[in-house]
């Protein structure tokens, strides 16, 4: 597997209500990012390119974020089971090139940003051959996902 232990920085779950599960996860000391509406074009090996739109947050303090992602009927972020995690991110520093790695050695490629060449762009998901998703995101959103996480505003 072409990922670093080291480059492991979110864990994330799909939630009912976003505003909700930001107020139980804070009773456990998590700080957060403003909540943002995102409006990304995905694609899955089934699908044709869609735009999709969902709530988004982060929490702010290093090293080890929860990001929220409030549920997108239709979408890659359907709630599947209460309580459990949705996937598990990583920094990828040649998105296109760790895709193809891990799916050589297995991974399913289940949903992508859709880039202006029609190919995957900023983050990824796959399913490991345990069932677990994974999602790599491109190092390059790292400065502008530290900003948002700094209080500034996600553009």
């Amino acid at each position: 597997m072409p990922l670093h232990n080291l480059d492991l920085y979110h864990i994330a779950w799909v939630v009912p209500h976003l505003s909700d599960a930001i107020e139980s996860f804070g009773s456990v000391g998590l700080r957060w990012a403003s909540p943002v509406v995102r409006t990304v074009t995905m694609q899955t090996p089934t699908t044709e390119p869609t735009e999709i739109s969902i709530s988004v947050t982060y929490s702010i303090d290093d090293p080890m974020h929860v990001e929220l992602i409030e549920h997108c009927p239709g979408s890659p972020w359907q709630m599947e089971a209460h309580g459990t995690p949705h996937h598990f991110g990583w920094w990828s520093d040649n998105l296109r090139s760790d895709i193809a790695m891990l799916v050589s050695e297995g991974h399913q490629l289940q949903a992508w940003m859709v880039g202006d060449d029609g190919q995957p762009s900023r983050f990824a998901y796959l399913l490991t051959t345990q069932g677990v998703r994974v999602e790599l995101v491109d190092r390059k959103a790292e400065p502008q996902l530290r900003a948002w996480w700094s209080g500034k505003a996600y553009i």
